[in-house]
């Protein structure tokens, strides 16, 4: 593509959308767990937008997350995909080579559980589908076998916290590709995320939304690749 000047990419509906770090819920040590607060999303694009990876927490394009990387994930929305709760979602592509990751604040020695809701995005993704969970220092796979009548299922790990602040992450077990196209990766889809204190009540799923904090700001572009 280098050697020749008539070939390349074409750019078209360019977007620039202002940012905000949510507010952290009540009960709830992750920002922005359900995320509905991120990139800007076309209307007339069904292909959700990949988001890019090795950008701190301050430059990141999902308030709150973290790519850690080297291959996108991919920022869904309920329009074009099946999300197990709200209007966004993230699906996870590539393996263990698309990590997404957030640090939580939290209490040394304190008992803590990470639950989360993990679905099928309903984009002809062949199965088995499975996630590697991490909390800390504790780590689980976690197939997808949810009942006849839902698209995804609850989760949760458990973990004792060893600092202030402890990495979550998730990750694809296999490299999933869509049943009608074998080049196009697809995989798991993650949603509601929520860590909280094992001694406190639990949030029901769906519960308490995030509202948009008045903080820092981030300026994203959103670029769709033809």
């Amino acid at each position: 593509m280098e050697d020749d000047p008539t070939c390349g990419h074409i750019i078209d509906d360019i977007a620039i959308k202002k940012l905000f770090i949510p507010d952290r819920p009540k009960d709830n040590a992750v920002i922005n767990g359900d995320y509905e607060e991120g990139p800007w999303m076309f209307a007339n694009v069904s292909l959700g937008v990949l988001l890019p990876t090795k950008l701190d927490e301050e430059t990141s394009s999902l308030p709150g997350w973290i790519v850690e990387s080297n291959r996108a994930v991919r920022y869904i929305d309920s329009y074009h995909y099946s999300v197990p709760q709200g209007k966004r979602a993230i699906e996870l592509l590539s393996g263990k080579e698309g990590i997404i990751s957030q640090m939580v604040e939290t209490t040394p020695n304190k008992p803590y559980t990470m639950s989360f809701a993990l679905g099928h995005a309903e984009d002809k993704c062949k199965q088995p589908l499975a996630i590697m969970a991490f909390a800390g220092d504790q780590a689980q796979n976690i197939h997808y076998t949810p009942d006849s009548n839902s698209t995804f299922q609850l989760a949760n790990l458990n973990f004792t916290a060893k600092a202030e602040r402890t990495r979550i992450a998730f990750y694809s077990v296999y490299y999933n590709t869509r049943t009608d196209d074998k080049s196009s990766l697809c995989g798991p889809v993650v949603d509601d995320v929520r860590v909280w204190f094992s001694g406190a009540r639990r949030l029901g799923f769906g519960g308490l939304g995030l509202g948009l904090g008045l903080g820092l700001g981030l300026w994203v572009l959103a670029v769709a690749l033809f």
